[in-house]
């Protein structure tokens, strides 16, 4: 090697060493801001999680925590973002099919709360079913129409599958293996092992992405518990995604249709509506479901004059108040508005005191006496009560105040999108 060479062979090793110096100075300066816990404080903390899983805290939990909270930081704060979306409606299923909650979580490990997600295997949707086990629980799967990705119908199928592998293990966590890798598995796995029934047991004899299935649940459930600690922030979807209602629709509608007359872009109407997989909706007689922000759903409904599309009275889910619960002042105020700034109060239903007179022509409202003797209360209108619409007031913030949808509200008044009522009137609100 002459001078020459080994000068700039020098120079090229030197710039190496000061990148990767500075690189690592990087790295350094990013990680001082996470917190650095013992294995005994994470591991006392799985602990506290108790409920029907059995969690522990191993090398692969270990390893799933670190990727969740360092390196793939960003990834964690799109997941936590997502979940007021879908988790609403995963745990009213799992509270009326009287399920462990932890379930939940399941939907995460699958597809990471992703709607669309696909996998090489042919699984689908949130819950990553395939087209025989979807169809075993009546799910439709066809070109044009998957149920895989509808998230009610999905949670449902997925639920009952999963209760019926408890029903063959008595074991929530050999439940929960068995659903990534098939019954037969695990019970090849119960009867290499000898015939233990203990998943930490048999988890050598199991393949080994299911190895890593149950681990990988754990350190999810330590995240949703502890992703503040780490200084992780949920990254929120569109505030159109919690303020939702849904329709029952007959007639042929395509999504362009729907966006034209409603402003909503086609790729929301999409994900809120993932199981069409043609971008419209077919002409039936059963009746399919379409989900739209609540405002646009109203402007579609008065544009087709209600023709073969009506209100769908099932969609119950309050996503504001799992929003106030789980997440800070800060993004609540963010996604619902500045009418939520008293935060978990505004939960409370406070009917206003309402006191009839004698004559039951006036009542009080608070301190002020109204005259309702024009609004004609007979029989048939006794077992409504009624609220004097204040400056500002609106009325899904009525609807809430009462315990009531918004929709109904509507239909009692016989209010319209296009002439909503003033201040001052008087809405009458069923008891």
């Amino acid at each position: 090697m002459n001078k020459k060479t080994a000068y700039y062979s020098g120079i090229f090793i030197l710039l190496v060493y000061l990148n990767l110096a500075t690189g690592s100075l990087f790295a350094s300066s990013a990680d001082s801001n996470i917190p650095m816990y013992s294995d005994e404080n994470i591991a006392a903390k799985i602990n506290d999680l108790g409920g029907h899983i059995e969690f522990k805290y191993t090398k692969e939990v270990k390893d799933y925590i670190r990727r969740y909270t360092k390196p793939g930081r960003s990834g964690s704060e799109k997941i936590l973002g997502r979940i007021p979306v879908y988790f609403p409606v995963f745990e009213e299923k799992i509270k009326d099919k009287k399920l462990p909650e932890e379930l939940k979580v399941l939907a995460i490990v699958e597809s990471h709360l992703d709607v669309g997600a696909y996998s090489k295997a042919g699984a689908a949707g949130l819950w990553q079913l395939i087209k025989g086990t979807a169809r075993q629980y009546d799910l439709s799967v066809r070109k044009n129409f998957d149920e895989r990705y509808s998230v009610e119908e999905s949670t449902d199928a997925a639920l009952d599958y999963l209760s019926d592998l408890y029903g063959q293990f008595n074991d929530w966590t050999l439940a929960l293996a068995a659903y990534n890798c098939g019954p037969g598995n695990v019970r090849k796995a119960i009867r290499r092992s000898g015939g233990k029934r203990d998943f930490w047991k048999i988890i050598k004899y199991l393949p080994k992405e299911t190895r890593n299935y149950v681990p990988k649940f754990i350190a999810i459930s330590y995240l949703l518990e502890h992703y503040k600690e780490y200084g992780i922030e949920p990254q929120m979807p569109d505030k159109r995604y919690f303020e939702t209602a849904e329709a029952i629709v007959y007639k042929h509608l395509t999504f362009r249709e729907i966006s034209d007359v409603t402003n909503v872009p086609m790729d929301v109407i999409r994900k809120m509506n993932y199981a069409y997989r043609k971008n419209y909706i077919p002409a039936n007689s059963k009746g399919y479901k379409l989900t739209l922000p609540k405002q646009a759903l109203y402007s579609l409904l008065e544009y087709y004059n209600y023709n073969q599309i009506e209100f769908s009275k099932d969609h119950n889910y309050d996503f504001s108040k799992y929003i106030l619960n789980n997440f800070s002042r800060e993004i609540a105020m963010e996604l619902l508005g500045s009418k939520y700034k008293y935060d978990i109060e505004v939960l409370q239903v406070r009917k206003p005191k309402i006191i009839f007179t004698e004559n039951n022509e006036k009542l009080k409202l608070g301190n002020k006496i109204v005259d309702i003797s024009k609004y004609k209360v007979n029989q048939f209108e006794s077992s409504f009560i009624y609220h004097e619409l204040k400056p500002g007031e609106s009325i899904d913030q009525i609807a809430m105040d009462y315990g009531v949808k918004m929709e109904d509200v509507m239909r009692w008044n016989d209010i319209h999108l296009s002439s909503p009522p003033r201040s001052g009137s008087i809405l009458k609100i069923e008891k």
